[in-house]
């Protein structure tokens, strides 16, 4: 089992904007891609200005499919002009990482 987490620092005063929005890019993703089951998290203890995409795969190469779909949607990459414009996230800021489960 693969898990995949983007996080994304958040603008100062940019809190509710960058979440609303990170839900709608989970939702959008969900309903559009079969089998995707993104969900958006937030610490409850360390950097407060910070959101996390987290999804599940079972192996590396359903990871690598799905998000070769989904970056070249036009809806998603929409999404993402949106929310430069509201510069609401720290652009050097976005990170991915991925984990895989040894149990």
């Amino acid at each position: 089992m693969i898990t995949w987490v983007r996080t994304a620092g958040i603008q100062d005063g940019k809190l509710d904007e960058a979440f609303g929005w990170a839900v709608k890019v989970a939702g959008y993703i969900n309903k559009k891609f079969k089998g995707a089951n993104i969900q958006v998290v937030r610490n409850i203890g360390g950097p407060v200005y910070q959101l996390h995409w987290v999804g599940t795969y079972e192996t590396l190469a359903a990871f690598e499919s799905q998000w070769k779909q989904i970056e070249g949607d036009r809806g998603f990459r929409s999404l993402l002009t949106e929310i430069r414009k509201k510069r609401a996230l720290v652009g050097p800021s976005v990170a991915d990482s991925l984990y895989e489960s040894i149990s």
